[in-house]
């Protein structure tokens, strides 16, 4: 069974201008510059060339859209502005001249980021010459990575209300000690992201996401193109899958049981529904093979279907909120468990005979958030994840973490994030992993988020890991991040 969404020849050009499997004489930096500068012409062009003479030299905005956008893709108000001094603006590279603020008011927003990571084991994790035989990591690594997103409001654009574009590349670069570090939960969320597969540690480059929502009231509407699922999950205190100003180790941003039914890239569709102002939901269904980098039309193995539901309350006259998901996969061959670094266990599956299975999958996760005092701008707080799966396939059976953090720590510091936790993952105890003497792991992680200015975040983090994996000693990692928003 497929679920394939009607998506136009635009797509499917770009990734054949994209994938190096079909481009094989476009090599190098050049190759890689010919391929992104097509991929922006195709889409860029598709999407927006019909509304320039509409953003240009408009004096008064169109009729905004009569649904809410979701709360997972806020865009840019009228009002926004992102002009101010060089210290304060939102972004380093301003209003560009007032342009970028009339694109916005007119619908469309650019936004483009950057992460550095420098990461260090201290002690602990795998090493040897075994350790060696599969990866070249040393005791330091450094990765960067980056998106290029755009979004246009077909409302704000003077097209038609409740209509929402959205575009994003995604790159990585460099070399981490996501498996010196030898634990099953990645330590550096931004070594793993884009999920190209057999191309971990290597340089990638990829579309990830090219979607419309249309919504046909206040209440309702509806999705479908090149999804990207790593918004979800979010916790505000924690953050997600995508956060570069949260936690860096990927138990804390996510629950791993969410891994083998749930892709970072897929073609899908579904729904979503806004039933009360505090309240969203999603359904949705999509391939369950990955296809971050690939051609998504041949990456159609499976189908997986999905639901999820956030709400947003007050206790105690202070706010929080609560997410529930549900995932189930069907008719999907999961011979290559090992090769999702969501779930790092490649390290000790090296030449081993894993037996082929097209099992269903199911996964239930939950996280919530609740602050003790001040709130988002300003506050602290504690969260909580959890998730539990079938146990087999899913090489993860269960999940949890939780701890405090916040914002404004210090009263001169009032827009630096701070948090610390722990986490356990609960492995599967199928013959294939027990007998390879694959256990559970237990972590911590400590970080304080540095905001420099609201454009630039500089993060100081700490972790300590008792593996899962065998012949592991326990994992100190230390690590400095870096965040720029253009």
């Amino acid at each position: 069974m497929h679920f394939l969404v009607l998506v136009n020849q635009p797509l499917a050009l770009a990734y054949s201008l994209l994938s190096k499997r079909e481009n094989q004489h476009l090599t190098g930096v050049k190759g890689r510059l010919i391929r992104l500068i097509a991929i922006v012409f195709v889409y860029g062009g598709a999407m927006m060339a019909a509304s320039l003479s509409t953003l240009a030299d408009s004096s008064s905005p169109p009729t905004t859209p009569t649904a809410e956008t979701p709360a997972t893709d806020t865009l840019t108000t009228p009002n926004t502005t992102f002009g101010g001094n060089f210290w304060s603006r939102p972004k380093l590279t301003g209003h560009w001249g007032g342009l970028r603020d009339q694109w916005a008011n007119r619908g469309l927003t650019v936004d483009l980021d950057a992460t550095y990571t420098f990461q260090g084991v201290a002690g602990g994790g795998l090493e040897g010459p075994l350790f060696q035989q599969f990866s070249d990591e040393d005791d330091t690594g450094h990765t960067g990575s980056g998106d290029l997103v755009l979004k246009l409001d077909t409302g704000k654009a003077g097209w038609w209300p409740g209509g929402f574009f959205k575009a994003r590349l995604g790159g990585r670069a460099g070399t981490s000690v996501v498996r010196r570090a030898g634990t099953v939960s990645p330590i550096n969320n931004d070594a793993v992201f884009p999920n190209v597969e057999d191309r971990f540690d290597e340089e990638v480059g990829a579309l990830t996401e090219l979607t419309f929502t249309q919504f046909l009231s206040e209440k309702w509407g509806f999705f479908g193109g090149l999804l990207n699922t790593l918004d979800g999950d979010a916790n505000e205190i924690a953050g997600s899958a995508r956060s570069n100003t949260h936690f860096l180790n990927l138990a804390f941003l996510m629950s791993p049981v969410e891994a083998a039914s749930t892709p970072t890239v897929t073609l899908g569709g579904g729904m979503i529904f806004l039933p009360q102002k505090n309240i969203t939901g999603t359904l949705s269904a999509y391939n369950s093979e990955e296809a971050a980098g690939e051609n998504p039309f041949k990456r159609d193995e499976g189908t997986s279907l999905s639901t999820e539901w956030s709400v947003q309350h007050t206790l105690g006259e202070r706010p929080g909120g609560q997410v529930f998901g549900f995932l189930y996969g069907i008719n999907r061959n999961r011979l290559e468990i090992a090769q999702d670094p969501r779930v790092f266990i490649g390290s000790i599956l090296q030449n081993q005979s894993i037996p082929s299975t097209d099992s269903d999958t199911w996964a239930f996760y939950y996280n919530a958030h609740q602050y003790l005092q001040g709130d988002s701008s300003k506050g602290w707080g504690l969260f909580a994840r959890f998730g539990v799966s079938d146990g087999d396939p899913n090489p993860v059976k269960w999940h949890g973490a939780g701890g405090l953090g916040g914002k404004g720590l210090f009263p001169s510091r009032q827009q630096d994030r701070w948090g610390a936790g722990m986490y356990y993952v609960g492995m599967s105890d199928a013959d294939l992993l027990r007998g390879l003497g694959v256990g559970n792991e237990i972590g911590g992680e400590i970080f304080y988020n540095i905001a420099m200015t609201p454009w630039f975040h500089v993060t100081l983090d700490a972790q300590m890991i008792d593996s899962a994996l065998p012949r592991t000693d326990t994992t100190w990692a230390f690590g400095l991040r870096t965040a720029l928003n253009f």
